[in-house]
């Protein structure tokens, strides 16, 4: 880069930081903030699965509708530029910021709103209407239908259901048989039992505390089960619903919250022949059975059933005698129940937006108060802030005035980056800003490479300005492997992983990409402008001074390679062992169930918080305190892990714990098992095929022996740090797993930096074995690799420690996995390449000796290497030399003369020669 253009690249920087300035200043303009996502900002995230009805498949147009309805209902909550999208074939994924009321809408949202309207006394079947046609409710589904399954026609059955051996229901409703066996392998487990519904037939439900029929307030769910024989049963349907006029109103005698249905044309006629059958029936009854023996003639009034989803919201009689031709269909019909208003004002609003065209399920839910979003993001602005300042310290005591152009290069990068953030509409979600502050490491790390080999042709005795000429154009090809792979692992992951782990994968490779252009445009700019100063020509300055590789660096790290390997395949076997024996500790994430985490004003013990879920049914609870405990076992951070319960049980659980304990800022998570099992499939696939394409990047880069090593190396870090996981019981959450592919990425950064100096080395070192090759070229980079390790961990250090308990997981894998990944670069991935290369015909014929040293430094009489490295090789000659034989003594043939002779001729060779390559 000449120094006009170097000009011209900082008035860009300069004018690009205006601009980003601008965007920073409130009130101006151009100013704009980054949109925070639900974890920092509070809200409601669902995914639900669309459930394929029995007689069809599941059509692109039914996600679409769905789509569409379900914006609908959402404009109508008033909820603030909400997301909702399609994912994969069958599921959507809608995201509410800043929703007042998270578990309604979920329920609203997700609510298919399917509404029939059954004749009750007529479309009751057995055991659930007597023979004198009065309704019978039964406390559970298996009491229900046990007595039934000699009529199921496995072929017919609208629904299957299993049960284990307390007949808790396990599956179910599902529409096939093969549904509700999955988790088991197509078998009924032993001790479990399998009932589905009788031909024409489906289960309706009655809620608890509502008025069920034959009339009594119920004390927990009741089921009924109805004949169902469309287009004739039920009834009526939502298609004959005039969607404009329903709506939420009161009823004028008792003033309790109402929803007013209006019906189509036909619609109304439908309702009138409905009640004038039932006004009839029930008039005919009375007459026969009642009338004599001066019965009360409403007790004879038939009802037809408001049924929505399968649950009775209503069932209005018939008064015969008022009404002995039924009841006229223009006028509507009311739903009355005991709601609230904000209950009947959902129903109406579900009802308004139309049915939607299939059934869904919940795969997963989150939902975050404001209060634990607004606390994640001083969390995480604290660790960005503590994570900067530590990278900032370390480059301007390592590198003294290198590093202050570091710290002014990670400056320019931090402005680029939330620019990039403002401009783009980039998400900012708790797992994004660990990608943040992880790419702090990433900038930083692109400078320790280049700076590093500034140093080393400065030593080696050229100018300044050739200096950063050559270590610039040297280190490039290094920081562009580097980053590929880096990019590679966050493409992968932002392509499998969920939502929330997209904006770490996003963000980690926005980062990577800007470190890049800072690195090798904005630094480099300003170092060519500074070059033209003589003041910058002092070697101490630069901290270039010194020979370059400390003492203790000295070892024959190929040469002990078996010792490595030993010490490696240890730490696996305790890993696998631990793995096996212990075993993970899978989140729900992963096993399904919901998870609610709250806070306390003032500590509470665990056994409190115990006590007070058991009381609710919740003994088998798994419930620990977070963060530091007070007084023994006192929290004020908590986590409570159950199987999955239902909205009802959940807003019981929370009403319990805010009365006994303070209870406060609640986030609950549900995920169904299947989508657990969808979460680790596709783990697996992310880390296999990010495995086989920095594999393949790798050997083109370099060769297919070199790409050996790194599958292995990665193998060995993957493992680690999964084993570490499962001997100190830390859960495994899908952060985790975006932890893991970040190893990949990370680990591989210190092996290319080995691989890239092995590969430069090769050609220049002609004579050497490739012990040799391999040991000089560890020596020259292992300080530079420890350093970009080093920087890396110390934003990570900052997320473990100021991040909050969500980023500490993600922290302390990444702190295991990234210094697995720097051990293995040097101890594993270096000496492997030894042993494939070394079986190579040309490698097998050069032997350690100090003659083989020595004919490196001249090829046809002219030097080949560079001055620095020719220090480099003469230091490989003296630790090669002490392991083999002694030389022949003075007067011993042509050939064989002492090591310290020739040594001395090449100091006299260097002491003439002028600086730079000759030729």
């Amino acid at each position: 880069m000449s120094r006009r253009a170097a000009t011209f690249v900082i008035a860009l920087v300069v004018a690009a930081l205006v601009g980003v300035a601008l965007l920073a200043i409130p009130g101006s303009p151009a100013h704009d903030e980054a949109t925070l996502g639900l974890d920092l900002q509070g809200g409601l995230e669902v995914t639900l699965q669309a459930v394929p009805p029995r007689d069809r498949e599941l059509a692109e147009e039914d996600l679409d509708r769905s789509v569409e309805i379900m914006r609908n209902r959402v404009d109508k909550l008033g909820v603030s530029e909400p997301e909702i999208r399609k994912q994969g074939d069958d599921q959507i994924v809608i995201q509410l910021p800043g929703v007042q009321r998270p578990e309604e809408a979920a329920a609203v949202i997700g609510k298919t709103a399917q509404l029939e309207l059954f004749d009750l006394q007529a479309d009751l079947v057995r055991p659930s209407i007597t023979a004198q046609r009065v309704p019978v409710a039964t406390p559970s589904v298996y009491d229900l239908l046990v007595g039934q399954q000699s009529l199921v026609d496995e072929d017919q059955a609208e629904a299957w259901y299993l049960f284990d051996q307390n007949e808790k229901l396990v599956a179910g409703p599902v529409a096939t048989k093969a549904a509700a066996l999955r988790k088991h392998d197509g078998k009924v487990p032993k001790g479990y039992r399998l009932l589905a519904t009788p031909p024409q037939t489906v289960v309706v439900s009655c809620a608890t505390g509502d008025l069920c029929p034959p009339g009594e307030v119920a004390t927990k769910r009741q089921f009924y089960l109805f004949r169902y024989d469309p287009p004739d049963v039920p009834e009526m349907t939502g298609a004959d619903l005039d969607l404009s006029g329903t709506r939420q109103d009161f009823d004028p005698q008792t003033a309790q919250p109402i929803v007013l249905l209006d019906f189509t044309g036909a619609g109304a006629d439908k309702f009138q022949e409905i009640t004038r059958a039932e006004a009839q029936r029930g008039k005919l009854l009375y007459n026969t059975a009642g009338a004599a023996q001066g019965a009360d003639p409403d007790a004879f009034n038939q009802n037809f059933a408001i049924v929505l989803d399968r649950e009775i919201k209503s069932w209005p009689s018939i008064d015969f005698n008022d009404y002995p031709n039924g009841i006229s269909g223009d006028n509507g019909a009311q739903i009355t129940g005991n709601f609230t208003v904000d209950e009947a004002k959902d129903l109406a609003l579900v009802l308004q937006t139309g049915a939607l065209p299939v059934k869904f399920v919940t795969l997963d839910q989150t939902a975050i108060s404001a209060t634990l979003g607004k606390d994640s993001l001083q969390e995480a602005k604290l660790a960005i802030v503590a994570g900067l300042l530590l990278v900032a310290l370390f480059l301007l005591v390592f590198y003294r005035f290198l590093g202050l152009i570091a710290v002014i290069g990670l400056g320019i990068y931090a402005a680029l980056l939330y620019a990039a953030i403002l401009l783009f509409n980039v998400t900012l979600t708790l797992p994004g800003i660990a990608g943040l502050v992880l790419t702090l490491g990433v900038a930083a790390d692109a400078n320790v490479v280049i700076f590093e080999r500034v140093k080393e042709e400065a030593r080696a005795g050229r100018s300044v300005r050739a200096a950063i000429a050559q270590g610039y154009t040297k280190g490039f090809h290094t920081i562009v492997d580097a980053n590929v792979v880096t990019a590679i692992t966050a493409l992968v992951l932002f392509a499998v992983a969920t939502a929330s782990v997209r904006g770490f994968a996003l963000m980690l490779l926005i980062g990577t990409v800007i470190s890049m252009l800072t690195a090798v445009v904005a630094t480099r700019a300003l170092l060519v402008v500074l070059g033209g100063f003589s003041w910058i020509e002092n070697p101490k300055l630069m901290g270039a001074s010194g020979r370059g590789v400390p003492g203790w660096l000295k070892l024959d790290f190929i040469g002990r390679r078996n010792v490595w390997f030993a010490f490696s395949a240890v730490v696996m076997a305790i890993a696998i062992l631990a793995i096996g024996v212990r075993g993970l500790n899978l989140g729900i994430d992963f096993e399904g169930g919901t998870q609610m985490t709250f806070k306390t004003a003032q500590p509470v013990a665990l056994e409190d918080v115990r006590g007070e879920a058991a009381e609710i049914g919740q003994a088998n609870a798994v419930i620990q305190g977070r963060g530091a405990s007070t007084s023994g076992d006192a929290y004020s951070d908590f986590s409570i892990r159950t199987e999955s319960l239902t909205q009802a049980e959940q807003t019981q659980l929370q009403s319990s714990l805010t009365e006994a304990v303070g209870a406060e800022s609640f986030g609950v998570k549900n995920v169904s098992e299947s989508f657990g099992s969808q979460i680790a499939n596709s783990a697996i696939l992310a880390i296999i095929v990010s495995l086989l394409l920095i594999s393949a990047y790798i050997a083109l880069r370099f060769q297919w022996k070199f790409a050996l090593p790194v599958l292995v190396a990665l193998f060995h870090d993957i493992l680690i740090t999964v084993g570490i996981y499962a001997l100190v019981g830390r859960e495994v959450t899908t952060a985790t797993v975006a932890a893991i592919l970040t190893v990949l990425g990370y680990s591989i950064y210190d092996t290319i930096i080995i691989f890239d100096r092995i590969r430069e080395n090769m050609p220049i070192m002609k004579r050497a074995s490739f012990r040799t090759i391999g040991n000089v070229s560890l020596w020259e980079v292992i300080p530079r690799s420890l350093a970009t390790t080093f920087i890396t961990l110390l934003p990570i250090a900052c997320l473990y420690l100021f991040g909050g308990d969500t980023l500490k997981d993600f922290a302390f894998a990444l702190l295991v996995g990234i210094g697995a990944g720097a051990y293995s670069s040097i101890f594993i991935a270096a000496p492997l390449l030894a042993v494939f290369k070394e079986r190579e015909p040309e490698y097998r014929r050069r032997v350690d000796d100090v003659e083989d040293l020595a004919g490196i430094q001249t090829v046809g009489g002219a030097l080949a290497v560079e001055p620095g490295e020719e220090v480099l090789a003469e230091e490989a000659e003296e630790l090669v030399t002490a392991a083999a034989p002694a030389a022949p003594a003075a007067g011993a043939s042509p050939g064989q003369s002492s090591s310290s002779s020739r040594r001395e001729k090449r100091r006299q060779r260097r002491s003439t020669r002028p600086h730079g390559r000759a030729r």
